[in-house]
């Protein structure tokens, strides 16, 4: 399983490879068809605050195009003049880089002083054995689920350390995380129900096949995946990128006592939910994808559709057996 700083390095090289195609999605073009033409709006520009987030981690979210010098200090009352979308473009791709090389510095400096993070523990669970599940957590890391099959497992707030969650390679389960997070991200499951208390910042799906996702969460993004159904409660549209098939959303189908407290700790406005809005960004490359046969062009990301409502149902969180992790 890769490091946090091993994926943020993965999906900022996907972002450089794909940016320009990303951008003539949001681009107009204005007085011909040549790719000079393309023009930028801020509001569409803003669209990018789904994937691009400046600022240290937990600071006050600032819009989008008020860090970029082409929109900052506008006249309010006045429209910003739309930008070259190429000036855009090398304007992101020098944030990209310098991000890549603090990544890279870090990496660095971690090696010479060597890790500061506890080792993985194993935690028996019931009617699973220890060897095969890991739940590891450090103060400042993510707490690992790994390998849970054919059970059920549970994890309420005092179980976990730190916000972050990852749930990787675990199948034939149903999950219950009933906590506020930070981040979440699922990875490598299949034929699973997963769900997740209130996250704050992002819910990352990625490499799953015939997967329930059940989440109330700030954004999701969801990523090479396959079969999977995704029941959300999210304040922004669900982002979807990679190469999916067969993708689900409806709206948010579960409760537990805690809930209300948890949205309002991670500051999740249950008032707005986008789970209809899933927004399908740049294209499927054939050379990266087994999918499509070598020779292809490439193909657009292909996006969610809705659950019909005659196939939607409430989920049930099984509280009276909560407590022995199995229900």
């Amino acid at each position: 399983m890769p490091s946090q700083s091993d994926e943020e390095a993965h999906q900022l090289s996907y972002l450089q490879k794909h940016l320009g195609n990303i951008l003539s999605l949001l681009s107009e073009s204005v007085e011909g068809d040549c790719e000079e033409s393309l023009v930028l709006s801020a509001e569409k520009f803003e669209h990018l605050g789904f994937i691009f987030y400046f600022g240290e981690k937990g600071s006050e979210n600032i819009p989008l195009s008020q860090n970029a010098p082409f929109f900052a200090n506008s006249d309010p009352n006045m429209p910003a003049v739309p930008v070259p979308a190429a000036q855009l473009h090398d304007w992101l791709l020098q944030n990209i880089a310098s991000t890549l090389e603090h990544i890279t510095e870090s990496r660095a400096s971690a090696k010479e002083n060597g890790p500061t993070s506890a080792p993985d523990q194993d935690v028996p669970m019931a009617d699973v054995s220890a060897s095969t599940v890991k739940n590891s957590s450090s103060p400042r890391g993510p707490n690992f689920i790994e390998g849970i099959s054919k059970t059920s497992y549970v994890r309420k707030p005092n179980d976990l350390k730190g916000s972050s969650v990852k749930v990787v390679n675990c199948h034939e389960s149903v999950l219950y995380i009933l906590a506020p997070l930070t981040y979440a991200t699922v990875y490598g499951c299949s034929d699973a129900t997963i769900v997740l208390g209130a996250v704050g910042k992002a819910v990352r799906v990625e490499h799953c096949e015939r997967v329930h996702v059940i989440a109330a969460a700030k954004r999701i993004c969801i990523a090479n995946c396959r079969e999977c159904v995704f029941f959300l409660g999210v304040n922004q549209a669900p982002l979807v990128v990679g190469d999916n098939h067969k993708l689900q959303v409806a709206p948010y189908n579960t409760f537990y006592p805690q809930l209300e407290e948890h949205l309002n700790g991670v500051g999740i406005d249950p008032a707005i939910n986008k789970w209809h809005e899933p927004m399908a960004l740049g294209v499927v490359d054939p050379h990266d994808s087994l999918s499509h046969p070598a020779g292809v062009s490439d193909v657009q990301t292909e996006s969610a559709s809705c659950v019909d409502p005659d196939q939607f149902i409430n989920f049930l969180v099984c509280l009276d057996k909560l407590e022995t992790s199995s229900c």
